[in-house]
């Protein structure tokens, strides 16, 4: 089962991450295998802690229009739908991200030099406890192709040495690309640096990043901190593409040193859930779930718990984090480049494939599981479900020394309906402990549970849990002020 929500999800963002990782270190090997060049990108804005996430996201990639009359999201006109009835979308205000795409000299002077054919981004999103949010785009741009006509509808021209000209393949030894002029290169990175530095001011002047960088040994090289670009190429491009086209086992050490590069720069754009920030005072949206369960569930004192913050700041930002990032595109790759780098659907990685909706499955006790567990057998069990062999289970619990009543077969809809179930004690057993943390904090004690009278059970949860008691957990005690007329010494 997956919910594929990507901003917000672990499973999910870990699953599609890796499958877009997949994808683009495919299209990077191909393009380096083709003589292309690549450059890897960072864009990111000025930034304090006075910054709201929301606002620095959409000055980087787009804001909706909101209309400041009235506080309502203007609509447009997005073309005629199935029926032939008008479709309209909500507005959006570019970001500096957009505005770069769409901006002229870059499309008709700057991009044809550099033989720029597209490129993949990917948004980011961590906090430090200096500098607050720091939203950037991660891309990975291609260069140094030869093409005709416009990125997202041209062709590759394949040309020979004599010049002569074709579209496709072509013969061999026919090449579509040729190595970027190092001038046109460093004037795209100033023309970049420069346009970013402007599009950001002249949305907020807050935003306006540096462009120059007197820090001692600063990896930004005295350029600023609003951009980082840096060149990739191949150093034995037939080499690499005969591995490729050869699927060979022994790789050269130049092509060796293609695919680790190929997969690090494809990683760093795409597979954001690989990531840690770099100290314990700057985390990632998913490091802040880390230290929440680190607090609330396994008891650690917030200066023992990774990453900073307090518990209620922590649960602020992550709440900030959705709203900003609810609804927005995550990795991308521009139009066009998947032909250019010839990505068939044979090369795209499905990962719902690897996540089926709930069709049947059984339901084990404790009793049950921590038998086949201990009998190694559990693998046996999984094996079963997953080749709708539900009814064989019962017989494996029984041979590794459980009971087959302890096994219950379940349909989907009963799938559904008992992992919303576990959900609700999950929640609630959570809620014991934080009660139970929470009176320790105040001095309380320990007193009989209110809720069951001290049996531990109620009838309402015997469905689930066994019986136990919520409240108290099944010990039949939980904690509160004691009695009047209790001894002190109890």
């Amino acid at each position: 089962m997956t919910c594929n929500s990507i901003w917000f999800c672990a499973p999910c963002e870990a699953s599609r991450r890796a499958e877009d990782t997949a994808e683009l270190t495919t299209a990077a090997l191909r393009w380096l295998a083709k003589g292309g060049t690549l450059a890897a990108v960072v864009m990111t804005a000025r930034h304090n802690r006075t910054h709201a996430l929301a606002d620095l996201v959409g000055a980087l990639w787009g804001r909706p229009d909101v209309d400041p009359a009235t506080g309502e999201v203007r609509m447009r006109k997005a073309g005629k739908g199935e029926d032939g009835e008008q479709v309209w979308k909500p507005a959006r205000v570019p970001g500096a991200y957009q505005q770069m795409l769409v901006n002229q000299k870059f499309r008709r002077d700057i991009a044809p030099a550099i033989g720029y054919v597209g490129m993949a981004r990917n948004p980011e999103v961590t906090r430090s406890e200096d500098n607050g949010w720091n939203p950037h785009l991660n891309a990975l741009v291609f260069l140094g192709g030869r093409l005709a006509g416009t990125p997202a509808n041209g062709q590759l021209v394949y040309e020979d040495e004599d010049g002569n000209q074709t579209f496709g393949p072509g013969d061999e030894g026919m090449s579509c690309t040729f190595e970027p002029n190092a001038d046109e290169l460093e004037a795209w990175e100033d023309w970049l640096r420069e346009f970013w530095h402007d599009s950001l001011r002249s949305i907020d002047p807050a935003y306006t990043p540096t462009k120059e960088c007197e820090r001692a040994n600063c990896k930004c090289g005295g350029k600023g901190h609003g951009i980082s670009v840096t060149i990739i190429t191949s150093p034995d491009d037939k080499a690499l593409i005969e591995y490729l086209t050869k699927n060979g086992d022994d790789k050269p050490e130049s092509v060796a040193a293609d695919v680790e590069t190929a997969q690090k720069a494809a990683a760093e754009v795409a597979y954001t859930s690989g990531k840690n920030a770099r100290s314990r005072r700057s985390m990632t949206p998913f490091q802040f779930l880390d230290r929440l369960w680190a607090i609330e569930r396994d008891g650690l004192e917030e200066d023992e718990a990774p990453g900073y913050g307090t518990r209620g700041q922590v649960r602020t930002w992550w709440t900030e984090y959705e709203t900003a990032m609810h609804g927005r595109r995550a990795f991308e790759m521009t139009r066009g480049l998947k032909r250019h780098t010839d990505l068939t659907d044979d090369d795209e990685y499905r990962f719902k494939d690897l996540h089926k909706a709930f069709v049947a499955g059984v339901v084990l006790t404790g009793d049950a599981h921590g038998k086949v567990t201990a009998a190694e057998t559990d693998y046996a069990v999984i094996e079963a479900v997953r080749t709708e062999r539900e009814a064989d289970v019962p017989t494996l619990v029984t041979d590794a020394g459980g009971r087959a009543d302890h096994v219950r077969v379940v349909n989907a809809d009963e799938c559904a309906e008992f992992t919303e179930s576990l959900s609700e004690v999950m929640k609630a057993k959570a809620k014991a402990r934080l009660t139970e943390a929470e009176a320790l904090l105040r001095g309380m004690e320990r007193v009989t549970c209110p809720k069951c009278r001290g049996t531990g059970h109620l009838e309402e949860f015997a469905a689930v849990a066994n019986g136990s008691c919520f409240a108290c957990n099944g010990n039949g005690w939980t904690y509160g002020e004691p009695a009047a007329d209790s001894d002190d010494d109890e």
